[in-house]
Protein backbone atom coordinates (compact mmCIF):
# COMPACT_ATOMS: atom_id res chain seq x y z
CA UNK A 1 0.00 0.00 0.00
CA UNK A 2 1.08 3.59 -0.91
CA UNK A 3 1.91 5.92 1.67
CA UNK A 4 -1.05 7.84 0.24
CA UNK A 5 -3.45 5.31 0.45
CA UNK A 6 -2.87 4.71 4.08
CA UNK A 7 -3.07 8.47 5.40
CA UNK A 8 -6.88 8.15 3.62
CA UNK A 9 -7.39 5.46 5.68
CA UNK A 10 -9.36 5.82 8.90
CA UNK A 11 -7.53 4.81 11.81
CA UNK A 12 -8.58 1.23 13.22
CA UNK A 13 -10.10 3.24 16.61
CA UNK A 14 -12.01 5.74 14.56
CA UNK A 15 -13.10 2.68 12.38
CA UNK A 16 -14.35 0.70 15.33
CA UNK A 17 -16.24 3.14 17.05
CA UNK A 18 -18.05 4.39 13.65
CA UNK A 19 -18.89 0.69 13.05
CA UNK A 20 -19.72 0.24 16.69
CA UNK A 21 -21.30 3.72 18.09
CA UNK A 22 -22.35 1.71 21.02
CA UNK A 23 -18.66 0.88 21.90
CA UNK A 24 -18.33 4.92 22.49
CA UNK A 25 -20.88 4.82 25.03
CA UNK A 26 -19.32 2.05 26.97
CA UNK A 27 -15.52 3.48 26.08
CA UNK A 28 -16.82 6.93 28.02
CA UNK A 29 -18.52 5.00 31.06
CA UNK A 30 -15.57 3.32 31.73
CA UNK A 31 -13.28 6.30 31.68
CA UNK A 32 -16.07 8.09 33.77
CA UNK A 33 -15.88 5.73 36.55
CA UNK A 34 -11.91 5.72 36.11
CA UNK A 35 -11.50 9.28 36.55
CA UNK A 36 -14.40 9.17 39.44
CA UNK A 37 -12.49 6.22 41.24
CA UNK A 38 -9.19 7.90 40.91
CA UNK A 39 -10.79 10.97 42.18
CA UNK A 40 -12.36 10.00 45.05
CA UNK A 41 -9.74 7.26 46.08
CA UNK A 42 -7.08 10.45 45.81
CA UNK A 43 -8.99 12.77 47.63
CA UNK A 44 -10.20 10.75 50.58
CA UNK A 45 -7.00 8.65 50.95
CA UNK A 46 -6.05 12.08 52.53
CA UNK A 47 -8.16 11.86 55.46
CA UNK A 48 -7.10 8.14 55.28
CA UNK A 49 -10.26 7.01 53.94
CA UNK A 50 -9.71 3.49 51.32
CA UNK A 51 -13.00 4.58 49.56
CA UNK A 52 -12.72 1.37 48.03
CA UNK A 53 -14.21 -0.37 50.55
CA UNK A 54 -17.33 1.72 51.07
CA UNK A 55 -18.31 2.57 47.13
CA UNK A 56 -20.10 0.65 44.64
CA UNK A 57 -19.30 0.81 41.24
CA UNK A 58 -22.00 3.01 40.16
CA UNK A 59 -20.67 5.58 42.44
CA UNK A 60 -17.86 6.15 41.08
CA UNK A 61 -19.61 6.90 37.93
CA UNK A 62 -21.44 9.41 39.93
CA UNK A 63 -18.05 10.44 41.59
CA UNK A 64 -16.73 11.87 38.06
CA UNK A 65 -19.73 13.78 37.57
CA UNK A 66 -19.73 15.63 40.82
CA UNK A 67 -16.38 17.42 40.27
CA UNK A 68 -16.59 18.06 36.35
CA UNK A 69 -13.82 20.01 36.96
CA UNK A 70 -11.52 16.65 36.92
CA UNK A 71 -12.95 16.75 33.12
CA UNK A 72 -11.55 19.79 32.56
CA UNK A 73 -8.09 18.49 34.00
CA UNK A 74 -8.21 15.37 31.77
CA UNK A 75 -9.34 17.45 28.77
CA UNK A 76 -6.51 20.23 29.21
CA UNK A 77 -4.20 17.42 29.42
CA UNK A 78 -5.66 15.53 25.94
CA UNK A 79 -5.53 19.09 24.19
CA UNK A 80 -2.11 19.59 24.87
CA UNK A 81 -1.11 16.42 23.94
CA UNK A 82 -3.36 16.32 20.75
CA UNK A 83 -1.64 20.23 19.76
CA UNK A 84 1.79 18.80 20.36
CA UNK A 85 0.73 15.65 17.93
CA UNK A 86 -0.50 17.43 15.47
CA UNK A 87 2.65 19.77 15.36
CA UNK A 88 4.80 16.96 15.41
CA UNK A 89 2.97 15.07 12.22
CA UNK A 90 3.65 19.05 10.68
CA UNK A 91 7.16 18.66 11.16
CA UNK A 92 7.29 14.70 9.67
CA UNK A 93 5.92 16.10 6.33
CA UNK A 94 8.80 18.75 6.11
CA UNK A 95 11.01 15.99 6.09
CA UNK A 96 13.20 16.90 9.44
CA UNK A 97 16.81 16.96 9.81
CA UNK A 98 18.50 14.93 12.06
CA UNK A 99 17.93 17.35 15.84
CA UNK A 100 14.35 16.93 14.88
CA UNK A 101 13.55 13.41 13.44
CA UNK A 102 12.81 12.08 16.79
CA UNK A 103 9.96 14.68 17.32
CA UNK A 104 8.23 14.09 14.09
CA UNK A 105 8.78 10.33 14.48
CA UNK A 106 5.51 7.80 15.13
CA UNK A 107 6.88 6.47 18.09
CA UNK A 108 7.31 10.37 19.85
CA UNK A 109 3.55 10.77 18.97
CA UNK A 110 2.54 6.82 20.79
CA UNK A 111 5.01 8.03 23.38
CA UNK A 112 2.77 11.39 24.13
CA UNK A 113 -0.36 9.38 24.79
CA UNK A 114 1.71 8.12 28.10
CA UNK A 115 2.34 11.44 28.98
CA UNK A 116 -1.38 12.69 28.58
CA UNK A 117 -2.01 9.82 30.89
CA UNK A 118 0.23 10.59 33.74
CA UNK A 119 -0.48 14.45 32.72
CA UNK A 120 -4.20 13.71 33.97
CA UNK A 121 -3.33 11.74 37.12
CA UNK A 122 -0.41 14.60 38.34
CA UNK A 123 -3.35 16.79 38.12
CA UNK A 124 -6.26 15.30 39.53
CA UNK A 125 -3.87 14.65 42.21
CA UNK A 126 -2.68 18.29 42.41
CA UNK A 127 -6.17 18.88 42.54
CA UNK A 128 -7.34 16.64 45.65
CA UNK A 129 -4.45 17.82 47.32
CA UNK A 130 -5.67 21.37 47.07
CA UNK A 131 -9.00 20.15 47.76
CA UNK A 132 -8.47 18.46 50.81
CA UNK A 133 -5.76 21.23 52.31
CA UNK A 134 -9.00 23.51 51.88
CA UNK A 135 -11.07 20.99 53.97
CA UNK A 136 -8.82 20.74 56.65
CA UNK A 137 -8.14 24.59 56.61
CA UNK A 138 -11.81 25.00 57.15
CA UNK A 139 -13.50 25.59 53.76
CA UNK A 140 -15.50 23.22 52.33
CA UNK A 141 -19.66 22.39 52.51
CA UNK A 142 -20.78 22.75 56.53
CA UNK A 143 -23.87 20.57 56.77
CA UNK A 144 -25.51 19.74 60.05
CA UNK A 145 -26.43 16.07 60.36
CA UNK A 146 -29.30 14.82 62.82
CA UNK A 147 -29.26 11.11 63.12
CA UNK A 148 -31.61 8.81 64.01
CA UNK A 149 -31.24 8.00 67.64
CA UNK A 150 -32.64 11.66 68.54
CA UNK A 151 -28.99 13.17 69.44
CA UNK A 152 -29.07 17.05 68.31
CA UNK A 153 -27.57 17.98 64.80
CA UNK A 154 -23.51 17.80 64.62
CA UNK A 155 -21.75 20.24 62.11
CA UNK A 156 -19.35 18.57 59.97
CA UNK A 157 -17.93 19.22 56.64
CA UNK A 158 -19.39 17.37 53.30
CA UNK A 159 -16.51 15.38 52.44
CA UNK A 160 -17.71 12.53 49.92
CA UNK A 161 -21.11 10.64 49.57
CA UNK A 162 -21.61 6.98 48.12
CA UNK A 163 -25.32 6.02 47.43
CA UNK A 164 -24.63 4.03 51.17
CA UNK A 165 -22.34 6.00 53.11
CA UNK A 166 -21.74 10.19 54.01
CA UNK A 167 -17.72 11.12 54.39
CA UNK A 168 -17.55 13.85 57.16
CA UNK A 169 -15.01 15.89 58.43
CA UNK A 170 -15.08 17.44 61.50
CA UNK A 171 -13.23 20.63 61.88
CA UNK A 172 -12.78 21.22 66.24
CA UNK A 173 -11.47 17.46 66.61
CA UNK A 174 -9.85 17.00 63.04
CA UNK A 175 -11.76 13.68 63.12
CA UNK A 176 -13.83 11.40 60.01
CA UNK A 177 -16.42 10.48 60.41
CA UNK A 178 -18.78 7.55 58.29
CA UNK A 179 -22.46 7.61 58.89
CA UNK A 180 -24.41 5.42 56.43
CA UNK A 181 -27.44 7.32 54.71
CA UNK A 182 -29.88 4.85 56.91
CA UNK A 183 -28.73 6.04 59.84
CA UNK A 184 -28.90 10.04 58.67
CA UNK A 185 -32.60 11.52 59.63
CA UNK A 186 -31.89 14.77 58.16
CA UNK A 187 -28.69 17.22 56.72
CA UNK A 188 -28.97 20.87 56.45
CA UNK A 189 -26.60 22.91 54.57
CA UNK A 190 -25.37 25.69 56.76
Amino acid sequence: MHQDEQQKKPGWLRHLFVTHPALLFSSVYVLASIIGIGRSWDFLRRFDINVLYYAEVGDFMLASLKEPYTWGLALFAVLMVAGDNALSKKVAKKKPGRWLSWYASRQYRIMNYVVALILCVVLIDAYASKKARDVKAGKGETVAITLGDGAPPVDYVLLWTTGRFLFLYQRESGHVVIHPTEAVQTIRVR
